[in-house]
């Protein structure tokens, strides 16, 4: 397996068609037990914060074009941000039941995990340096306030942890090499906000936020790179 296969196989965990029905299937299996019900209440508030910050950082650089001064910034990576949030703590609801230190550890991993997600989006320029750190850090900062929040509870309640490991399994596997279709979807929104078709996009940030790129006869070119992601089974 080539390291470009292994970051495109990375990239599509991070993808919202992955993480999204992940996400709602966590929250149904923590609302069906009415011990972990507040702390499915809990999960879902995180995920629409992550989710939300995300969808409305994208779409205010849509329709005003505003971004911090001399960033390469159009919102908040949705990788970063929604690995970091349900990653390491899909972690630590698998392990409840289980001594503290492999529970700590099975967060550590989901944030390893994240983090090489977040690195792979960078490295294919999906989203800018910027957009994933930022993205990183909002997704990052939730899941510490839910953990802080469902720790205990979840460590005490019933949950058939076996069956919840292999529903998400099953899940991953079928989602596994589909986008999600943010960019049209918000896309769509924001031309019905703005009230005009013309959209800002990362083109416009060329001059601002974008070295230019070498030309093969060391000439030099002000078009962006190119986005590289492909789809999973176009990768050899």
């Amino acid at each position: 397996m080539t390291m470009l296969r292994v970051w495109h196989a990375l990239t599509y965990i991070g993808d919202g068609a992955v993480l999204v029905p992940c996400a709602a299937l966590l929250f149904a299996w923590l609302i069906a037990a009415p011990a972990t019900r507040r702390s499915g209440w809990w999960w879902l508030v995180a995920m629409l914060l992550v989710a939300g910050g995300v969808a409305l950082s994208k779409l205010l650089y849509m329709v005003s074009g505003w971004h911090p001064a001399g960033w390469n910034f159009t919102g908040l990576s949705g990788h970063a941000a929604l690995s970091f949030l349900f990653w390491p703590c899909a972690g630590a609801l698998v392990t409840a039941r289980n001594r503290t230190w492999l529970r700590v550890a099975t967060v550590g991993l989901g944030a390893s995990l994240a983090l090489a997600i977040s690195v792979s989006s960078w490295v294919l320029r999906d989203h800018s340096l910027s957009e994933v750190v930022v993205g990183a850090l909002w997704g990052a900062a939730v899941a510490t306030v839910f953990l802080l929040l469902a720790w205990r509870s979840v460590a005490q309640a019933p949950l058939a942890h076996k069956w919840m490991i292999a529903s998400m399994l099953l899940l991953v596997l079928v989602a596994l090499g589909h986008e999600f279709p943010s960019k049209r979807v918000l896309s769509w929104i924001a031309s019905r906000v703005g009230g005009h078709s013309a959209l800002h996009t990362r083109t416009n940030l060329r001059q601002q936020a974008q070295l230019p790129e070498e030309k093969p006869d060391g000439g030099r070119t002000d078009s962006p790179p190119a986005r590289t992601h492909t789809p999973l089974h176009e990768i050899r």
